[in-house]
């Protein structure tokens, strides 16, 4: 039963003393490929390396809404997607939470990598907390453009419009606490074969997890989208493999 985690962030300074050791646990629960996501411009370098040296693993380079990144950033980050052979751009996005970076400057960094993705014809992964009505709006005036909304916990009329915009939906461990139940709701009536199983490592932990979340945790979240699909877990990992294949157009790991 082969699982994909679609994001991860694998060069986060937590999991740097641990890495190997949280890649091994990975891969002994079936974990068979992962996308290292990146959030700065210093995460690439790391990203670079354990894509060439871990075949398993699918590198995504980009800016992160939080932060406030260098000017020469965006004009370096074409290279770098070149270089790194990059399966996609990421993680971007836009977040309208409390202390974040104003709007006009979340958009400043965040359309030139849209544009980026639609040119290299690179799947895009975005963040989305408090934004996901204008984020679909940008990504409806930019014809071209696929990818993952990561971590989605909006409303199911959000997540219709993102679907119909052509993108997946990464869903992660926030559907096993059990006080989830609009979010499990909406997850349930959702298509599974537009879902991506993603553990958001370093972060957001599945219940009863300790901080620093690992990717090998998939397989909590995998039991209750299963379960929320009436599906065998083998089943919905299957599926989520394949839509995660597709998407950064990765193949199929040997049986």
């Amino acid at each position: 039963m082969p699982l994909f985690d679609s994001h991860c962030h694998l060069a986060d300074g937590r999991l740097a003393p641990i890495r190997t050791v949280v890649l091994q646990r990975a891969r002994r629960v079936g974990v068979g490929a992962l996308i290292g996501v990146a959030a700065e411009a210093r995460d690439w370098p790391v990203l670079l390396r354990l894509g060439r040296r871990h075949p398993d693993i699918g590198v995504a380079l980009g800016l992160h809404p939080w932060f406030a990144h260098p000017s020469c950033a965006l004009a370096r980050l074409p290279v770098w997607v070149e270089h790194a052979q990059a399966v996609a751009v990421g993680e971007c996005g836009l977040d309208f939470g409390r202390g974040r970076p104003s709007r006009e400057e979340q958009e400043q960094w965040l359309l030139p990598q849209l544009r980026l993705a639609r040119e290299r014809d690179l799947p895009v992964i975005l963040h989305a907390h408090k934004s996901e009505d204008v984020l679909a709006m940008h990504l409806g005036r930019l014809s071209g453009l696929r990818g993952v909304v990561h971590g989605f916990h909006g409303s199911l009329q959000q997540a219709e419009r993102f679907l119909k915009l052509g993108f997946h939906l990464g869903i992660g461990g926030a559907i096993t606490h059990p006080r989830a139940t609009r979010l499990r709701a909406v997850v349930a009536a959702l298509p599974p074969e537009r879902l991506l199983l993603e553990s958001d490592a370093p972060d957001q932990p599945p219940y009863g997890r300790e901080v620093p979340n690992e990717p090998a945790y998939v397989t909590d979240t995998l039991a209750v989208l299963a379960g929320l699909h009436d599906q065998p877990p083998a089943a919905m990992a299957a599926i989520t493999w394949q839509n995660a294949a597709s998407l950064f157009r990765l193949p199929r790991p040997s049986q």
